[in-house]
């Protein structure tokens, strides 16, 4: 079963949705409901870059309140995210500047040239 598809069981209406914090609108949550999946790497990144829907945040956050594991994930990304912004510009060695240019540009057909031609034309 892949992530984003529902499990049923037989009669119940509880139906998780892998690691995903999307919305299941099959699921009702009892009054204790807790969410019990952990966010996966790219909910993580989505909350730190503030990218989820209102009611996905909402959630997240939910979850966040109770599980130490994903609020420690949460931290730790928005940590890499400032240092990453704060990051001096990053410049290639002298060496690798004058490999790459001299990779040739220039595009040809390889069939006109005469190479790899099956046919011998």
């Amino acid at each position: 079963m892949g992530l984003g598809h529902t499990r049923r069981s037989s009669g119940d209406r509880w139906a998780p949705i892998g690691s995903s914090i999307a919305p299941n609108p099959n699921h009702r949550p009892s009054p204790d409901f807790a969410p019990t999946e952990h966010l996966a790497v790219e909910a993580v990144v989505a909350y730190v870059d503030n990218e989820l829907s209102k009611t996905a945040a909402g959630r997240a956050d939910a979850h966040l309140a109770m599980c130490p594991r994903c609020s420690d994930e949460v931290a730790n990304q928005a940590r890499a995210r400032s240092l990453l912004r704060e990051g001096n510009d990053l410049t290639a060695p002298q060496s690798l500047l004058g490999q790459l240019c001299q990779i040739p540009t220039q595009e040809f057909d390889m069939r006109r040239a005469g190479r790899f031609n099956r046919r011998g034309r």
